[in-house]
C-alpha cells in the first residue's frame, strides 16, 4: 500500500468539513492513475470510498504535496498555496482548484481534480489570449490593494519584505556559477558575468521602480503549465504556491517567456498578448502606459525573474542545462535580460 502524507483521521475529518456530513466514514483510499505534466513536486491521484447515509460512495482527488525548497525566511510554498485557497479562492475572478482538505502548514493539499481537455501544447490562439484576459481581471480585483493583502502574511513579498532573501539567494547562486563554471553561457563569458554581477548589485534599484508601479495580487508562476480547460472550455488555474504582491507586468512576462520556453512557437505573437491585457487593464482600471513606460517596466519584471528565479536554477545543473528546452534560454531569457540591464542600470548609475 502507498504511503499516504494524512492519518485516516485527518483525512475522515477533511471529508467530513468538505461534504458537510458528520457522519461520514472512511472505508477505502487507493492510488489512482493520474496524467500530470510539468508538475513541480510530487502529485498522486487518490480514490477515496466512503460510506454515507448506508451507501458505499466513491471519490477522487488529486493530492499534491510541495517539494521545492523553500528559501530561509520565506513563508513555505505549500502554505501560500493552502492560505490562498481557503482565504481568497472566493475572490478569484476566475475558476481556482478547489480545496478538499489539507494540512494548515501545507506540506499535502487535496484538490478537486480538473482534467484538461486541451493540453497546453496544443493551445490555439484564443486560449492564450483568453489566460491573458483572465490575468488582467485577477490584476484589476486586487488592483492597488497592498496594503489590505497585508492581512495575510503568508502572501509573498519579494520585492519589500521578501527582498533580502533573495537577493542573497541570487548572489550566493552567481558565486556557484562562477565556481563550477557552468552553465557555460554565463560562467565562460566575463562580460556576462560583470552585466549580471551589476545587476544585482543594482538590485534595489530593480525593486524600487517596480514598486513605483501599481501593486496586485499575483499568482506567481501563471502559465498554460499551470491552467487546465474543462470540458466547458473554461480554464481553471492550480498552482497558487508563489502567490504573491506586486506589479501585473510580472505575471505576464512570466506566462509569456515561460510559454516561449515550452511551447515555441506560439500560435500567437507576444506582442498581440501584451497588447491584450494592456488594453483590457486600461478598460478595468483606467491605467494606461506609454510606449516607453511598458517597455521600462518590461525590462525590470524580466531582469527580477532572472535574479528571484532563474539563478538559482541555473546554478543547480542539470535541473535547467539538462533540460530539452535549454537551447532556448540565450533567445527567451539570458540575452534579453543582459540587454536590459545594460540598457538601464547603466543609466541609473
Amino acid at each position: 500500500m502507498p504511503a499516504w502524507p494524512f492519518t485516516h483521521a485527518q483525512l475522515t475529518a477533511g471529508l467530513r468539513r468538505y461534504l458537510g456530513d458528520t457522519t461520514v466514514q472512511l472505508l477505502e483510499i487507493r492510488e489512482e492513475p493520474l496524467k500530470v505534466a510539468h508538475a513541480v513536486g510530487l502529485i498522486r491521484g487518490v480514490g477515496v470510498d466512503v460510506e454515507r447515509a448506508g451507501h458505499r460512495e466513491s471519490y477522487s482527488y488529486l493530492l499534491k504535496e510541495p517539494q521545492r525548497t523553500t528559501l530561509y525566511g520565506l513563508a513555505g510554498i505549500g502554505r501560500r498555496e493552502v492560505g490562498l485557497y481557503r482565504s481568497l479562492s472566493t475572490l478569484i475572478p476566475f475558476r481556482v482548484a478547489v480545496l478538499v482538505t489539507g494540512d494548515p502548514g501545507g506540506s499535502w493539499l487535496l484538490l478537486e481534480p480538473y482534467p484538461t481537455t486541451i493540453e497546453p501544447e496544443k493551445w490555439s490562439a484564443e486560449d492564450y489570449r483568453q489566460a491573458v484576459i483572465n490575468l488582467a481581471h485577477l490584476h484589476d480585483r486586487f488592483w492597488c490593494l497592498s496594503e489590505d493583502l497585508s492581512v495575510f502574511p503568508w502572501i509573498g513579498r519579494p520585492l519589500t519584505t521578501d527582498f533580502d532573501v533573495y537577493v542573497l539567494a541570487a548572489a550566493k547562486a552567481l558565486d556557484t556559477i562562477m565556481q563550477q563554471g557552468l552553465p557555460e553561457a554565463i560562467a565562460g563569458s566575463a562580460q556576462r558575468l560583470n552585466i549580471l554581477g551589476r545587476l544585482l548589485s543594482q538590485a534595489d534599484v530593480v525593486s524600487q521602480v517596480l514598486q513605483s508601479r501599481p501593486q496586485t495580487l499575483l499568482h506567481g508562476d501563471y502559465w498554460p503549465g499551470n491552467i487546465s480547460i474543462d470540458e466547458d472550455e473554461r480554464q481553471v488555474v492550480y498552482d497558487w504556491q508563489n502567490v504573491c504582491v506586486g506589479p501585473g507586468v510580472m505575471d505576464l512576462v512570466v506566462f509569456i517567456n515561460n510559454s516561449l520556453w515550452w511551447f515555441s512557437p506560439l500560435p500567437i505573437e507576444p506582442a498581440d498578448l501584451i497588447a491584450a491585457y494592456r488594453a483590457e487593464i486600461a478598460t478595468r482600471t483606467g491605467q494606461t502606459w506609454s510606449d516607453t513606460d511598458w517597455e521600462c517596466q518590461w525590462d525590470f519584471a524580466l531582469m527580477w525573474h532572472f535574479l528571484q528565479d532563474w539563478l538559482v536554477a541555473l546554478a543547480a545543473p542539470p535541473a535547467i542545462t539538462g533540460n530539452t528546452h535549454y537551447h532556448l534560454l540565450e533567445d527567451v531569457w539570458l540575452e534579453p535580460v543582459l540587454k536590459a540591464t545594460d540598457r538601464w542600470l547603466k543609466q541609473l548609475q
